[in-house]
């Protein structure tokens, strides 16, 4: 019988915990996930549910980098599949439209690093957003954040959007400015529902939140 790997630690997955004994070929371990710390944290952009599966710790933050960063491509998977079954039935019926990246950063890299991680949920994928300038939020103010639409565009068709459910997806949340520029360019498209779904958020302290604007956390 051959043994499955973790793609995380590559330690041999053992089939003890329930949720592996459902989970087909899992490719994540149970000690591994456990770091990931899944929470399914439920918060709003505007008036948008959102869903993050992590907090964005320490391991998140590292993995992503080993993905992104350091091109470990087979790490595409490490993030979704542990949930993959449950979140393509929460999402049935729903378009994927994923954020964009800076086109050269993606040549250099190779893919588009958003797009993989949602590739394993099997839903339609539409490509309707490009990113004209490579803006980056770190060390932006919550003002200078919300100039970030500007640098994204709908290369779609109003068709694309039209009377479709739409879940926009992302690696992380930080601030939330990002997913508010796509939500409101979305729905000058007449969407049916949008939804979003992160791999993870960045919990905010209460400090830190007296600085962030733009986005409206509700656990609900």
């Amino acid at each position: 019988m051959q043994t499955n790997h973790c793609i995380v630690c590559f330690k041999p997955i053992k089939s003890n915990n329930l949720h592996l004994v459902f989970n087909n070929q899992p490719k994540v371990c149970s000690r591994c996930l456990k770091s990931f710390d899944p929470q399914f944290i439920k918060y709003h952009i505007d008036d948008v549910k959102a869903l993050a599966i992590y907090p964005y710790n320490e391991k998140i933050k590292e993995e992503l980098f080993l993905f992104k960063g350091c091109k470990d491509y087979v790490l595409k998977d490490a993030f979704l599949d542990p949930f993959k079954f449950e979140i393509k039935v929460k999402f049935k019926g729903f378009y994927i439209v994923p954020i964009p990246s800076y086109g050269e950063h993606d040549l250099k890299r190779g893919f588009n690093h958003v797009e993989e991680i949602f590739k394993t949920l099997n839903l339609k994928m539409l490509k309707v957003l490009e990113k004209t300038s490579d803006v980056k939020q770190a060390n932006k103010s919550s003002k200078e954040r919300l100039e970030i639409g500007k640098s994204l565009k709908f290369i779609g068709k109003e068709t694309n959007i039209r009377d479709r459910k739409i879940l926009i997806v992302d690696d992380v949340c930080t601030t939330g400015s990002s997913l508010k520029a796509i939500v409101k360019i979305i729905k000058n498209y007449h969407p049916k529902e949008i939804k979003i779904l992160t791999v993870a958020k960045r919990i905010l302290s209460k400090e830190e939140e007296k600085y962030v604007t733009d986005e409206t956390i509700i656990n609900d």
